[in-house]
C-alpha cells in the first residue's frame, strides 16, 4: 500500500525520507480529487526548455562570463576601428 502520515496543527504532511528520496522535484501544485489529494510537481522552466535550441555551448558560470568579456571586448575593438 503506502505510507500513513499525518496533518498536523498548522496544515504540514510529513513525507517519509524514502519518499522524498524518489522525488526529483521540490515545488508541487497540490489539488483535492474527491478524498485523495494529489500532488503534482512544478517544473523549473529552465529545465523545460534546456537543450531545446541545441547542445549548450557553456556548461558553468565562469564560462558565461569568459564569453561575455571576450564578446564585449571584440564589440568594443570592433567600434573603435
Amino acid at each position: 500500500m503506502g505510507e500513513i502520515v499525518e496533518i498536523d496543527g498548522q496544515g504540514r504532511i510529513y513525507l517519509p525520507s524514502e519518499v522524498r528520496g524518489r522525488l526529483r522535484y521540490r515545488k508541487f501544485r497540490i489539488h483535492v480529487d474527491n478524498e485523495n489529494i494529489v500532488l503534482s510537481p512544478i517544473k523549473p522552466a529552465v529545465k523545460k526548455y534546456y537543450g531545446v535550441a541545441g547542445r549548450p555551448i557553456y556548461r558553468t558560470p565562469e564560462e558565461i562570463d569568459e564569453a561575455l568579456k571576450h564578446g564585449t571586448e571584440k564589440i568594443l575593438r570592433e567600434d573603435l576601428h
